[in-house]
């Protein structure tokens, strides 16, 4: 491994800890919520203020990732990274010194805001950082330390005081400051604000070579011919639907998001303990229960990372997506024969176990790590950091969606339903990305759009000739 690589990796892991802090934020619930629902909370609350709480961090994530877009474009993407910290601190601090249900929905909001930046801007840095050849394990880390963040949570929250925990919690921001000021500005992003010396200079701190390196001078030319090439067509947000190429994709990555996040994924993540809950007699209770899942998480995202640029995007998502469905669908069955059979299946909770297991082993090698690379890699530069923000609040809006619809669907018609249902969703999103996905594996961004112009010429031809089948690609 050469020195530029080893100088990346590093960049990667400070700013992978944003992540951590995120997932911490996120998986804070899974523990608490339990808790604070009980007879004995200090801020009782009944199911359904429970479940506005866990959804409200994803209401606060649509504030800001179209500003952090415009900002990071205009100032640079180091200090909208860095400006996570205060929002952290000020989140935090409020948990700690009051207790009122107003105040609990109000931090969450605030946390939700920082991990909409979060979301929006470490993944497009990351990707503008890292070489092409390590960029899909550069970009996929940052799940790694989400799940992390979620396991921390998980561990931490149900063996210590709702204050301890909180205090644990502040701690990660605080010390994530200090290293975020010592990351370079995003090369990519100067060259945007038209500062080519700096960012010829910023370059050489992630890539091993010095003035004359001819990889370097390329990777500068390439970037910087692609900009002016495009800077005729300066792109709004009008621009994802109007423009044949963007609408690609934006139709792939909407695959992707729709998939994970309708199908499941925030869902285990915020109810993990309350699902775990309704089963009895079993070896672990609901909170070791929640760890196991948060340990399967880790360590197979930690997988993801290592194959992603090997095995490729797209098979990895196939996996993913028709493993994860046919997980739910057995955890749906078991809990519908559980409630509406006369058959006794309490000797078989070791089923919901395995299945929920599953899905987890599938999520966390496909769509989960994968879609922020994807986010990374198929917009164009000069309307990356406003696709990202866009998509990022659809996502924050459809994981709302998924989490309140989790806990109403439950309450009046039973949960094997919502199983059942994410499991329809993953199985048409494996259909869907069989039939559309594009592999992104060991291409500059400069390639990925090239190849998505043929494609979609291929696709308007196509159509032309049958009008009733967009976008059908062949690939």
């Amino acid at each position: 491994m050469d020195s530029g690589h080893l100088k990346q990796y590093f960049i990667a892991f400070t700013v992978a800890l944003t992540f951590a802090a995120a997932g911490m934020a996120y998986g804070w619930s899974a523990p608490v919520m339990v808790r604070l629902q009980s007879n004995d909370s200090d801020i009782r609350m009944t199911a359904d203020e429970g479940s506005w709480v866990i959804a409200s961090v994803e209401i606060g994530n649509m504030f800001t990732p179209i500003p952090s877009g415009f900002i990071s474009d205009r100032f640079g993407k180091k200090p909208v990274i860095w400006s996570i910290i205060p929002m952290y601190l000020i989140g935090w601090g409020l948990l700690i010194t009051t207790r009122s249900y107003k105040i609990l929905i109000l931090v969450r909001l605030i946390l939700g805001m920082a991990m909409g930046i979060v979301g929006t801007i470490c993944p497009l840095y990351l990707a503008e950082v890292a070489e092409p050849e390590i960029r899909g394990k550069i970009t996929s880390f940052c799940i790694v330390m989400w799940f992390f963040g979620i396991l921390l949570a998980y561990c931490i929250g149900p063996y210590v005081s709702y204050d301890t925990f909180s205090y644990i919690c502040i701690s990660l921001p605080a010390i994530l400051g200090i290293g975020l000021y010592f990351i370079p500005e995003s090369p990519y992003n100067l060259l945007m604000r038209g500062r080519y010396e700096q960012a010829k200079k910023e370059l050489k701190k992630v890539r091993s070579g010095n003035d004359n390196d001819t990889n370097i001078i390329n990777e500068i030319k390439s970037v910087k011919n692609s900009m002016q090439e495009k800077a005729a067509e300066k792109k709004s947000c009008s621009a994802l639907l109007s423009d044949r190429v963007l609408r690609m994709s934006v139709f792939i990555f909407l695959i992707i998001t729709v998939t994970g996040l309708f199908g499941g994924l925030t869902v285990m993540y915020a109810y993990a303990t309350e699902i775990f809950s309704t089963i009895e007699s079993t070896s672990f209770n609901a909170d070791q229960c929640t760890i196991v899942l948060g340990f399967i998480y880790l360590l197979l995202s930690v997988f993801a990372t290592v194959v992603v640029d090997n095995f490729g995007r797209r098979p990895l998502l196939l996996v993913s997506a028709g493993g994860s469905g046919i997980s739910h669908l057995v955890a749906g069955t078991y809990f519908f024969l559980r409630k509406e059979s006369t058959l006794n299946v309490s000797g078989y909770n070791w089923i919901l176990l395995l299945a929920t297991s599953g899905y987890c082993v599938f999520a966390s090698i496909g769509i989960a790590p994968i879609t922020p690379v994807y986010q990374g890699e198929i917009f164009p530069n000069e309307i990356k950091s406003i696709a990202s923000g866009v998509f990022t609040i659809a996502m924050c809006l459809f994981s709302v969606i998924a989490l309140k619809m989790f806990q109403v669907i439950n309450s009046n018609f039973g949960i094997y339903y919502s199983f059942w249902f994410f499991a329809f969703i993953n199985i048409s999103g494996c259909f869907l990305m069989y039939k559309y996905l594009v592999e992104t594996k060991g291409k500059s961004l400069v390639m990925i759009q090239n190849e998505l112009q043929i494609l979609s010429k291929s696709s308007k031809s196509k159509t032309n000739v049958n009008e009733t089948v967009p976008f059908k690609t062949g690939a």
